[in-house]
């Protein structure tokens, strides 16, 4: 018999300054329409990405400390992921007995 099973699984966020960078390299893009079409996607994208490394240069993990990206440790999310085939304990097989 085959039942599916949970597992819990731990995910931890991205780096504070990571987060930073994507989230300024967002504004970017949305700010600077215009050079996009004169540039093209590809080469726009290059671009914002290297300005965001740039802009973030120098910055440490206390920088973030009072912001909303963190606490400048990882968070853990817990996510559950069902495994399917994998077989119950003769434990939890065991109904219990009612009364």
């Amino acid at each position: 018999m085959n039942m599916a099973t949970t597992k819990k699984i731990v995910i931890k966020s991205a780096h504070p300054k990571k987060e930073f960078k994507k989230e300024l390299a967002g504004k970017m893009e949305s700010a600077l329409p215009e050079v996009k079409t004169k540039l093209g996607d590809k080469k726009f994208q290059r671009r914002i990405k290297k300005a965001a490394k740039i802009l973030v240069q120098g910055l440490h993990k206390k920088d973030f400390s009072n912001n909303n990206y963190g606490d400048g440790s990882a968070t853990e999310k817990a996510s559950v992921k069902k495994i399917k085939g994998a077989k119950k304990s003769k434990i939890e097989q065991q109904e219990l007995p009612t009364v």
